[in-house]
């Protein structure tokens, strides 16, 4: 049994916010893993496939996602200790489903070295047959398919699950739940699990916020000046919430204004416990700016969650200043 490279493994788990370490991490494994697989970052949109539940992207695409490194430490981490709090209640062994796997199967292949086979036991599930060969190719050649219950491939907002598991691993999205199929694949999987199951992120929260502009200062590159403020949660996706019905949020704007705003929406993603990924941590948290205020600008807008072959988050202007 090769393992993947184990030192970074263990530098992505422990090495807290040492960003030259985790970028140093995710280099190895990305080169161990592409080199293995033939699956590289250069053809980007190169294979997506277009669902009625929302895009699933490319091979590459998720390949390229490793290497954002600390989305890739922070999921590592809140999945370990997932995985560590099922055996401390004395399961014997840890059963996962990981749907959207990818190539490289990156939030579970590197935590592999800390198990056995007994312990931890992974079904690998993705759309994209490109995917579900090279995932298998990468387990056989490291010689931790003894790992792998099985390779699915299947589309993970539909997929009938056959088997109770422990912990259900599904990072399927984009900043603000665009584009891709999360939450579909949550509704799908979720309600199959039981209710001791760990799904994978725990929480993924938007929230709506403001923020006054700065001074551009040219010499020093930097903006001087500017101020953010929170306005309001506009909704959660969670076990308990799976109801698209209830993701929809009328919010008011301050009438004090004063000067040029920008309301833009934070994605917070909770993985396991206290391992949260926040703004601007990697491009899952990237603020996305809805409106520009100037001296005419809403007093309420409606905010929704639009789950179409296209999902995003819409809005209205209800009505203006005066």
């Amino acid at each position: 049994m090769t393992y993947p490279d184990q030192l970074a493994g263990k530098e992505l788990i422990y090495c807290k916010d040492d960003f030259f370490l985790m970028n140093r991490a995710c280099d190895e494994l990305y080169q161990q893993f592409s080199s293995i697989t033939g699956v590289d970052i250069h053809k980007l949109g190169d294979g997506d496939i277009l669902l009625p539940s929302g895009k699933a992207i490319s091979p590459s695409g998720a390949a390229h996602c490793l290497l954002e490194m600390k989305r890739t430490a922070i999921f590592l981490r809140g999945i370990k200790k997932a995985i560590d709090s099922k055996l401390q209640e004395g399961n014997s062994t840890v059963n996962i489903l990981y749907a959207g796997c990818g190539p490289y199967a990156t939030l579970i292949t590197p935590l592999l070295s800390f198990y056995t086979p007994v312990q931890v036991r992974v079904t690998l599930l993705d759309i994209n047959p490109v995917s579900v060969e090279a995932v298998e190719k990468l387990y056989r050649t490291l010689g931790i398919d003894v790992f792998a219950e099985m390779f699915v491939l299947s589309d993970a907002s539909i997929y009938k699950v056959d088997r109770q598991y422990d912990i259900v691993i599904s990072e399927t999205m984009q900043a603000g739940l665009k584009k891709e199929p999360q939450v579909a694949i949550m509704q799908n999987l979720i309600p199959q699990c039981g209710v001791d199951t760990i799904f994978i992120p725990e929480q993924i929260t938007i929230d709506a916020y403001l923020r006054k502009r700065g001074i551009w200062d040219g010499d020093q590159l930097l903006e001087e000046g500017g101020k953010t403020t929170f306005i309001s949660e506009l909704f959660s996706v969670n076990k308990e919430r799976l109801d698209v019905s209830t993701y929809r949020k009328v919010v008011d704007i301050p009438q004090t204004l004063i000067g040029p705003h920008d309301l833009l929406l934070y994605t917070t993603i909770k993985v396991f416990n206290e391992e949260v990924l926040g703004l601007n941590d990697c491009s899952l948290n990237m603020p996305l700016k809805y409106y520009e205020l100037g001296d005419r600008f809403p007093r309420s807008i409606d905010f929704w969650y639009s789950q179409t072959d296209k999902p995003k988050i819409e809005s209205k202007v209800l009505d203006y200043t005066t």
